[in-house]
């Protein structure tokens, strides 16, 4: 009987690959294929690893000694201090996966041990993307982020009086460890966190910046002074529902802004926008959804808006909800449309105009508000939704 032979496209390792990342999402198929024949098996296991959803699996993999830390309970402090990192022949399991590794997602407190007890060494040299959360300050001498990194998502402890400033430190490795870094999400639950005497950081490659500010502004007043001068030029802020008018940047930031979006009130955007360095911002967007407001609020940031970037804005668009002024939103509606009246002529370069209002039959929409209206010579898109 003649002896069966593979299929010689099972020696193309393109066609290998292609099929493993079709089957991306079907993770048991992956792995049968893994344990079905030796040419599928680097294939299939490099597309089943390659992104990762928690730290937890790496676990079975660390040296004995690492391992039975972690499974009686004992990476304290003076442990730490006195244990001695395993050799490098103890680790070829554990990189053997590690190095498959593209995406991971880790809120596990192990990690950042585990980076600590390796502290010379990268654990996951090929990462490109990262989500964590610092269950514990970092470690001045650990390796937490890849050289290879191109985009961080990061938070601290939540709903907690953060008492250090880890979250800032964090970022001063990155800016250390990932020089190509180019997005960075960074996400903040505390109820108040330690100011950091950081000076502003160098990031060359750093485009896109989410920052969420959910409880206090103390966190984000440090990170824009520290980021205050990477090239970024898309940045997104999610703010307090309260105002604070009172929070200060020390400086003028990030230069090199074309695109801005904040999600917070209106008195607290225009103390960002304030602050900008920017010349040539040319997309801004407003979204109000949560805490008070007044009309005021509204025409002082529209104004200050106009006066600063009128000759570059391109892009406008505001969100307003009912929920800031519960009594009277309808009234509010139309004191930010009447302000968008007045300062028509100001935005000589406007092209898209996104208007999201409380509406009602007393609300207006004034009818100079069209594409044939000299106040608005270079307006292609306008979009008025009521709500």
């Amino acid at each position: 009987m003649a002896q069966l032979t593979s299929p010689h496209a099972l020696y193309i390792s393109e066609i290998l690959f292609t099929i493993s990342y079709y089957l991306e999402d079907d993770r048991k198929t992956l792995a049968r294929l893994a344990r079905c024949c030796h040419a599928f098996s680097e294939p299939a296991l490099s597309v089943l690893w390659s992104s990762v959803r928690s730290f937890s699996p790496f676990i079975p993999l660390l040296p004995p000694t690492v391992k039975f830390l972690w499974d009686h309970g004992r990476f304290d402090e003076a442990t730490l201090v006195e244990f001695q990192c395993p050799p490098e022949e103890e680790w070829s399991v554990f990189d053997s996966y590690a190095r498959r590794v593209r995406r991971l997602y880790s809120g596990s407190h192990c990690h950042q041990i585990v980076a600590r007890i390796r502290s010379k060494t990268t654990l996951f040299p090929l990462l490109r993307s990262l989500t964590v959360q610092l269950i514990e300050p970092i470690d001045i001498q650990g390796r937490l982020f890849s050289d290879s990194l191109r985009s961080l998502k990061i938070s601290g402890p939540a709903y907690v009086h953060c008492k250090d400033d880890r979250v800032q430190m964090a970022i001063a490795r990155l800016a250390r460890d990932a020089p190509l870094v180019e997005y960075l999400h960074i996400e903040d639950y505390t109820y108040s966190v330690v100011q950091s005497s950081l000076p502003p950081l160098h990031f060359a490659h750093l485009r896109a910046v989410e920052i969420s500010a959910f409880f206090d502004y103390t966190l984000l007043q440090s990170l824009c002074h520290i980021l205050s001068q990477a090239p970024v030029t898309q940045l997104k802020l999610e703010l307090p529902s309260l105002p604070n008018k009172e929070w200060n940047i020390s400086s003028p930031v990030f230069p090199a802004l074309r695109s801005l979006r904040i999600c917070g009130n209106p008195a607290s955007a225009e103390q960002f926008v304030f602050h900008l360095a920017s010349e040539s911002l040319q997309e801004l967007s407003i979204y109000h959804t949560r805490g008070p407001a007044s009309a005021a609020d509204y025409r002082h940031l529209l104004s200050h808006v106009a006066d600063k970037y009128g000759n570059t804005l391109q892009q406008l668009s505001l969100t307003l909800s009912q929920s800031p002024s519960p009594n009277y939103p309808y009234d509010l509606s139309q004191s930010v449309l009447d302000a968008f009246y007045a300062l028509a002529p100001r935005f000589n370069r406007l092209e898209t105009l996104h208007l999201s209002l409380p509406h009602n039959r007393y609300v207006h929409l004034a009818p100079e508000l069209t594409f044939e209206s000299p106040t608005w010579p270079s307006l292609k898109l306008l979009d008025f939704q009521a709500t």
